[in-house]
C-alpha cells in the first residue's frame, strides 16, 4: 500500500494559478500586459454570474464545440451579443491584476483582440494564445492561412 501524505499548505500556496500574459496593444501602440487565471465554469454558473441563455454556450465553449464565432460570421445578431456578453463575462472572471473593476474605475476599455485573448486562454490556457498570435500575426501582415476560417 501507499504512504500518501497530505498536501502541506506551504505546497499549496505555491501552485501556480496565473499566468501573465500579453493581451494586446490599445489603439495608442500602448501594450496591455495583465495577471490572468482560468476561471471555474461551474462556480461561475452556480454564483449566477452566467445567464441562463449562455449556460449552453459556455458548455460548449468548455469543451471545445463552440459555435457561437461561427454564427456571429453568419451576421446572427443574438449570437454576436451572446458573444459579446460571454466575452465580458470571461474578462471579469480572468483578469486578477489589474482586475476589470480597477480598468473600469480608470475608464480603460479593452479591445475586441484583448477580448478574445482572453477568450483563447481561457480555452486552452498560454498555449492555445501562441496559435492565436501566430493568426494574428498572419492577419496583420495580410497574408492567407489556412488556419483562419
Amino acid at each position: 500500500m501507499e504512504n500518501l501524505q497530505v498536501t502541506s499548505l506551504e505546497q499549496l500556496k505555491q501552485v501556480k494559478q496565473t499566468d501573465i500574459v500579453n493581451l494586446g496593444k490599445f489603439e495608442d501602440g500602448t501594450e496591455f500586459i495583465a495577471e490572468l487565471k482560468r476561471p471555474d465554469v461551474m462556480a461561475l454558473a452556480v454564483e449566477g454570474k452566467i445567464p441562463n441563455t449562455l449556460l449552453t454556450e459556455v458548455t460548449k465553449l468548455f469543451n471545445g464545440k463552440n459555435k457561437l464565432a461561427s454564427k456571429v460570421l453568419e451576421n446572427n445578431g443574438d449570437a454576436f451579443i451572446q458573444l459579446g456578453q460571454l466575452m465580458d463575462i470571461l474578462a471579469k472572471a480572468s483578469l486578477v491584476n489589474p482586475t476589470m473593476k480597477q480598468l473600469d474605475e480608470i475608464n480603460v476599455t479593452l479591445t475586441q483582440e484583448m477580448k478574445t485573448a482572453i477568450m483563447m486562454y481561457f480555452q486552452s490556457g498560454v498555449e492555445g494564445l501562441k496559435n492565436f498570435r501566430k493568426e494574428q500575426e498572419r492577419i496583420a501582415n495580410n497574408q492567407p492561412s489556412a488556419e483562419i476560417q
